[in-house]
This record gives structure tokens, sequence and C-alpha cells, in this order.
């Protein structure tokens, strides 16, 4: 499918990374422009495949070198927590997004904060889930390496041990690593 007729320059820039450029079509939906069609594929494919869970955008349209997507509103979770206390509501989320991730077989079950946004009302997003689909440890990483570097990894663990000890079991091997990486 052809990309719809937009003028870039008359849309706002929501920002841009490694993959693409995002901008907001209207209040509801947004535009990913991708630099290639592997990291479009693999973006795809786990919004595909994250379509039943809350948290992931609603794909609308895709095309060459683009995906239109629902527009989630709020701010990037790592920027929230620098000022902002991290929460129950917030910890229960993101063990959410890491265990349904795992349900649906994402092959990385983890994302970075930067890539988790927090709308206005307090829900979590996963909105850059491009490299949810390449292999990683059976843990947290990226996300745990995140709250670390903002000295919320031992309050967040200790909630996921007190509310989801099964959970925290299957991780806790695996913490060791964090420590030496």
């Amino acid at each position: 499918m052809s990309m719809p007729e937009v003028k870039l320059e008359k849309l706002e820039f929501i920002g841009a990374g490694k993959h693409g450029e995002v901008y907001k079509l209207d209040d509801k939906r947004c535009i990913k422009i991708y630099k290639t069609w592997r990291y479009l594929r693999r973006e795809l494919a786990a919004l595909q495949r994250g379509a039943s869970a809350p948290f992931f955008p609603r794909v609308y349209q895709v095309g060459r070198d683009y995906i239109i997507r629902e527009y989630v509103p709020g701010i990037p979770l790592n920027r929230y927590l620098r000022s902002n206390p991290l929460t129950e509501a917030m910890a229960r989320q993101m063990v959410e997004i890491v265990e349904t991730m795992r349900r649906l077989r994402f092959r990385r079950a983890d994302t970075r904060l930067s890539h988790i946004i927090i709308d206005p009302k307090g829900k979590l997003w996963v909105i850059d889930p491009v490299n949810t689909m390449k292999p990683s440890p059976p843990f947290p990483r990226k996300l745990l390496k995140s709250l670390m570097r903002r000295g919320m990894d031992g309050e967040f663990l200790e909630y996921v041990k007190q509310r989801y000890p099964e959970v925290y079991t299957r991780w806790e091997k695996h913490l060791a690593s964090l420590a030496s990486a």
C-alpha cells in the first residue's frame, strides 16, 4: 500500500530514533516512517503479536515504509520517573507487560523505560517494540537496567517479590548478571 497523501512538514513531529521518525496525524493516530523494511517488518510482527494485549497501540494501516497506528498521548516513562516516584500501579503494569509478552511468546519479553509511555491516566503503553522479536535473556534485563540507573530497581524487585513471587523466583537466578553488566 502506498503512503497516504500527507505532508510531513505540516504534521506535529513526535520523535525519531534508530528505526525511524514518528508524526502525529490526529488525536487518534500517528505515522511511523521506517528507515528500513527490516525494522518495519519486526515492529509490525510485534504489534500484531501483541494486538490482544491492552498496552500495545492498535495498527490501522501498513505500507512499504510506514505504519499508521494508535496515537498514545503521554511521556516516556524514563523521563516521567526523573521527577516522579515509581508507584505500585506502574510496577504492576510493568510486570504485566513483561509477563504478557512472555505468554505471547515474544522472543524478548523486555523493553526499555524509554519505550514505555505513561499516558495522562497513568496507563503504560509499549510504543517501540521493534527489538522484542530478537532473542534475549529469560528476564527483563533492559527494563531492570533502566530502573537501576534511577535507583529504583530494589523497590521494583521488592514489589515483584511480594506480589508476584513465582515471577521473582524465575528472575532471581539471573539478577546477579545485572550487576556485572
